[in-house]
């Protein structure tokens, strides 16, 4: 048995800066969100945001502050970095709960029981703060689990000395949307957030959600925690939290939701919204399902760059990707959008399972004759939770997944991996000599 230390959550978010050319810093919403819901439950809680800190500094902060409960958000690419700091908090807060949440241990939640206590699958907001505030009324591990209704919290996963426990994960409402506090964002350090944005774009931006959840199934995407029921947050929260944004010192707003234009009348109302406010904003868009009015609208509101995921300039390989769009929307929607005045940044997938050299190279003529304002190819990476891992299999459970990026097939393929990479960077290169 294992008496838990202060009363208190750590809530660690476990990037730390690469300095990669396509570095794009935020402050971990997941982590101010859970914050929030741990405060107002009276709950004492600290984010340790990692982005510009060092591991020895996690760990002396750590110590210093001693903490019942740890809590990990991580994703594929922080696989690393979560496993080496659960390794540190049992040798060095070996009296601490260690619990796993986010992306990847949503869909392998065993993967994490050799290292961590327990796990909070999916949509973890509310089962895991009333978690926290319960074990820590308690006071010891594992014996703390004893008398919780451990059925009650949501998206719990535990196998623990012979305990089992696998809980269905949930979909928080939007009547329970409207009621969550504000993310907490006071742990984080602005400043820094703040110069690092004025740097690269002359604006302090930072990441909103709006909406969770996308009703589409494309090949390669992987969308374990909001999953496919879309939601809408009350903008007048939605705008709450704008204001303490501002109160902030931040001018611009990247949001962040999959599907942020899908729905036309909240759009427009967003728009007439933040009119005013002398915010800039970027976002996701779709190539299907906006029109030229409401694009000048989100321009003469702020809206200064728009990201697409256009994927490939063939038609044959957008349908391997499921991706439920055509070659022509996405023509079609970047010309309006440089039409309307929004910049337009492009996402493109080459090498993709079944496609062939020439589609590649349909896709290298498209992404140098459409108007982008930015270019960006990635080779199909096989996310734990999407179709195309279903199908693929998943990497090496070893692999470095750190380097942003990065160009390399992570299972068998048609293509000449040295080819494809020498295309990209002749693209790449045409493009700048382009603009």
């Amino acid at each position: 048995m294992r008496k838990n230390g202060t009363a208190r959550v750590a809530l660690v978010f476990p990037y730390f800066r690469t300095r990669a050319p396509t570095e794009m810093l935020f402050a971990p919403l997941g982590a101010a969100t859970l914050a929030g819901q741990l405060r107002t439950l009276g709950v004492e809680t600290r984010v340790f945001d990692c982005t510009f800190g060092t591991f020895e500094g996690l760990r002396a902060d750590l110590l210093a502050y001693r903490p019942a409960i740890v809590g990990v958000s991580t994703m594929v690419s922080l696989t690393r970095n979560t496993l080496r700091i659960a390794d540190m908090v049992r040798s060095s807060l070996p009296d601490a709960l260690l619990v796993a949440g986010g992306p990847l241990p949503t869909v392998f939640p065993g993967r994490y029981t050799r290292d961590f206590d327990a796990v909070f699958r999916g949509e973890a907001d509310l089962s895991f703060p009333n978690f926290c505030r319960d074990v820590i009324r308690r006071g010891t591990f594992p014996a703390a689990l004893d008398g919780l209704p451990l059925d009650a919290y949501a998206g719990l996963f535990v196998e623990h000395d012979g305990l089992q426990v696998d809980n269905p994960t949930t979909h928080h409402s939007e009547s329970e949307l409207a009621a969550f506090p504000l993310p907490d964002r006071s742990g984080f350090d602005h400043a820094a957030y703040q110069g690092e944005w004025l740097r690269q774009t002359g604006a302090k931006v930072t990441s909103l959600i709006a909406t969770l959840g996308c009703p589409y199934s494309c090949d390669f995407c992987s969308r374990p925690v909001f999953g496919e029921v879309v939601r809408h947050r009350d903008l007048d929260a939605v705008f709450a939290e704008i204001d303490e944004i501002r109160r902030l010192g931040y001018d611009g707003l990247w949001i962040a939701d999959d599907t942020f234009t899908l729905d036309a009348a909240y759009l427009e109302e967003f728009c007439r919204r933040i009119a005013g406010l002398s915010m800039t904003w970027s976002c996701l868009s779709r190539a299907n399902g906006i029109d030229l009015a409401t694009m000048r609208l989100m321009r003469e509101t702020g809206c200064r760059r728009v990201y697409l995921g256009l994927e490939s300039g063939s038609q044959a390989t957008l349908d391997l990707m499921k991706k439920q769009t055509t070659v022509e929307q996405g023509i079609r929607a970047t010309h309006l959008y440089r039409e309307a005045g929004i910049e337009v940044a492009a996402f493109f997938i080459v090498g993709y399972p079944g496609e062939s050299v020439p589609a590649i190279e349909e896709t290298f003529k498209l992404a140098l004759t459409l108007p982008l304002d930015e270019i960006s190819f990635n080779v199909p990476v096989p996310l734990p939770g999407s179709a195309l891992f279903d199908r693929l299999g998943g990497p090496d459970e070893g692999r470095d997944w750190e380097h942003e990026n990065e160009i390399t097939f992570l299972y068998p393929s048609e293509v000449d991996e040295d080819w494809l990479r020498r295309r990209i960077e002749e693209t790449v290169r045409a493009f700048a000599e382009k603009k």
